[in-house]
């Protein structure tokens, strides 16, 4: 098959198609296809998705499989002459727009619906959120491993920007997200994580208590922030796992008070918020309080009280 420059009927006899369709070519000599570098020129109106794929197929000496539910007809036009890179380009935005779309798996590329891409799709990308993604209309998946941000909380911010039939799971363990999408929309989808996944000024707050024990409510606190269950040792801090709310509490049992340091000031916000609710005086049944903390400047607090038990039981009611 020898190709020119003018637009000419392409392989008739060899794919056995009507002319609804002509390309251009450099001429060669030899070889089942087109080169990568020779420009052709699209013409396919109204033509079979089946004829069309066979074309593409030739172009780029590639082997396409047609799944049996891909059906209908389609319309590739270029004014000027395009290359072959672009030609398929061409076709897989085509493709989108009547609900189909190219998976590459085992060297095969499978002409199979949208909503079946997502199971079907042999390329698989490890990407950091900071380089490109493959370009093209084609289904492919994708790692994206965060250093700082929470991927659980992520996946809320990118869902909308995800298209229905494909798919965005976190992986707790590893911090990474898994996203299922065409390679173009995972290009813009690795330029919005590695604006989220920066790491965040550190705010640091102390918290006086005024009725609650340190220790007790630091416990509490950052149960209610992160969902942890561990506990708190006076003089430890309590800091969040790995892509958990980044908050971390520290107890001072010397002031009876919190010592809070966040990633940011929301989070930072919401534990003084939680602390407030925690930090009530007790109540008895007649809605008075019977139990009275009392700061002390100079003495110690063991001793005092030992001071005081002896007086009380010395002394009269």
């Amino acid at each position: 098959m020898i190709m020119h420059t003018r637009n000419l009927t392409l392989a008739l006899a060899l794919l056995g198609l009507a002319p609804t369709f002509a390309l251009a070519a450099a001429p060669r000599s030899q070889g089942p296809a087109l080169k990568a570098a020779t420009p052709v020129t699209l013409n396919f109106v109204n033509a079979d998705i089946e004829a069309v794929t066979r074309a593409i197929g030739v172009m780029m000496n590639r082997q396409f499989i047609i799944d049996p539910r891909v059906k209908g007809q389609i319309t590739l036009y270029s004014e000027q002459q395009v290359s072959v890179q672009q030609a398929y380009l061409n076709y897989l935005a085509a493709l989108r727009t009547l609900g189909f779309t190219v998976v590459e798996a085992a060297g095969l590329y499978k002409v199979v619906p949208e909503a079946d891409a997502k199971l079907q799709t042999g390329t698989v990308t490890v990407n950091e959120g900071r380089s490109s993604a493959p370009r093209g209309d084609q289904v492919v998946t994708q790692i994206f491993r965060l250093d700082h941000e929470n991927a659980n909380n992520l996946v809320a911010v990118l869902r909308p920007l995800i298209s229905p039939n494909n798919t965005i799971n976190a992986n707790p363990g590893t911090n990474s997200l898994v996203i299922t999408d065409y390679a173009e929309n995972l290009q813009r989808l690795a330029k919005v994580i590695a604006a989220l996944d920066t790491p965040g000024s550190t705010d640091i707050e102390v918290v006086p208590l005024k009725y609650a024990v340190a220790s007790d409510v630091a416990t509490l606190v950052q149960k209610l922030a992160d969902g942890s269950g561990g506990t708190t040792t006076p003089g430890v801090p309590v800091v969040a796992s790995a892509g958990s709310s980044a908050l971390s509490v520290l107890a001072d049992p010397r002031s009876n008070a919190l010592i809070l340091r966040a990633s940011n000031p929301a989070r930072l916000s919401a534990a003084r918020a939680i602390i407030a609710k925690l930090d009530q005086p007790s109540s008895d049944s007649s809605g008075g309080s019977n139990i009275h903390v009392v700061y002390l400047k100079n003495a110690d607090a063991a001793k005092l009280a030992t001071v005081l038990r002896a007086a009380f039981a010395a002394g009269s009611s």
